[in-house]
């Protein structure tokens, strides 16, 4: 890391820690921003000024170099992954090396000064004069078209306008890039991968899951370049950060915290929805990326719950014919989740929800075997409901 430059991590504009890898340089300025992934991770350092001994020197290179990792590993989670579908066209397109290692992904971050829609968090460079969050923050800013037609669409073109872009920190398997509507709002468009088959569950699921009461990101069918997508509205806010499911559960193991007792603490309810909806359509692909928490970026407090999202892998085959297949929350079934969470939380339909609403026949029919195992009736609807 010693090529790279000194910085400063910022939250909107405020400074949080300046970084200096070269110089061993950790100095934490504002203890209440420091974000998730690094808290409880960072090392207090000894005054060089105050070190008398070869062993005071040992105990300072050690707890720097953990430092720095804590600070490469959450850069280096923030950039996109090689795996991800047009990856390496994006790559391309900066003239990045197709390495795929931490230390290339946290030059990618200091590329596009790490910026994200997930939150407020930023680089300020020491040479830097009259940058702000004003400057950099994606959802006041233009977006690079290029880029965001690379990712989409995996183009080969030619580099122009600002480097500052969410395309290279948007993660995921899946095309996917930023669009900005007439509203001024963000847009993530999303390609599937077997032609529109994804796109279209995507869009499926959404227009069930507004037949339930359960918070979701609702997304609309659309077409970037006569191609079928499926396109939601950005979900954060100036105010509202989001705290992935993988994030939080590592802040816990680091802090002492039982991710588990934390977790119910926080929202039971929309954890509880969440198992029943998975169970209902057979989503085989919930992982700590995809579920998490919404958190206030002025007092750091962690909210709840964000609406749930991604659902373009559901109703997977092999899930649809397993009721019992395996669950990620705990040592359980899909079938044992969902039927636990029934008797958690007031969980049901408020609409009708009929063949009319499913792609296939074997959608349909899975879906209505599984609500009859939680004993909910696919044409009853619960009077006077409000979302």
């Amino acid at each position: 890391m010693n090529e790279q430059k000194a910085f400063t991590i910022m939250m909107k504009d405020i400074e949080v820690m300046r970084v200096d890898f070269a110089a061993l340089i950790y100095e934490v300025i504002n203890e209440k921003y420091i974000p998730y992934p690094i808290k409880g991770k960072l090392q207090p350092l000894i005054n060089p000024a105050n070190m008398k001994s070869a062993f005071d020197m040992t105990q300072f290179v050690i707890a720097a170099r953990k430092n720095e990792e804590a600070i490469v590993s959450w850069l280096a989670n923030r950039v996109l992954l090689l795996s991800r579908a047009n990856a390496k066209w994006i790559y391309n397109l900066f003239h990045f090396e197709q390495v795929g290692t931490d230390e290339q992904r946290v030059k990618i971050a200091m590329t596009c000064r790490a910026v994200s829609v997930l939150d407020p968090y930023w680089l300020k460079f020491d040479d830097d004069k009259e940058i702000t969050w004003s400057k950099v923050d994606v959802k006041q800013n233009p977006l690079n078209e290029i880029v965001a037609q690379v990712a989409l669409h995996g183009k080969s073109l030619t580099l122009q306008g600002s480097m500052i872009t969410p395309e290279l920190t948007t993660n995921g398997a899946y095309a996917k890039a930023w669009r900005r509507h007439a509203d001024n709002q963000l847009w993530l468009y999303k390609l599937g991968a077997n032609g529109n088959t994804e796109s279209k569950i995507e869009v499926m699921c959404s227009n069930l899951l507004d037949k339930m009461n359960v918070e979701h990101v609702h997304y609309k069918a659309g077409q970037d370049e006569e191609k079928y997508v499926c396109m939601c509205p950005c979900m954060t806010t100036e105010s509202k950060a989001i705290l992935t499911g993988m994030e939080f559960i590592s802040y816990c193991n680091v802090n002492g915290k039982d991710p588990d007792t934390e977790i119910f603490a926080l929202d039971k309810e929309s954890i509880y929805k969440m198992w029943i909806v998975d169970f209902l359509i057979s989503n085989r692909d919930r992982h700590g990326q995809n579920w998490g928490f919404f958190y206030d970026t002025d007092t750091m407090e962690i909210l709840g719950c964000h609406p749930l999202f991604d659902h373009n892998n559901a109703f997977d085959i092999d899930f649809m014919r397993n009721m019992d297949a395996p669950y990620q929350f705990g040592d359980i079934t899909m079938k044992q989740a969902a039927l636990k969470a029934m008797k958690e939380v007031d969980f049901h339909f408020t609409a009708p929800i009929t063949r009319e609403d499913f792609i296939t026949d074997r959608q349909y029919n899975s879906f209505r075997k599984r609500a009859e195992v939680l004993g909910l009736e696919m044409e009853q609807v619960v009077e006077n409901y409000k979302s």
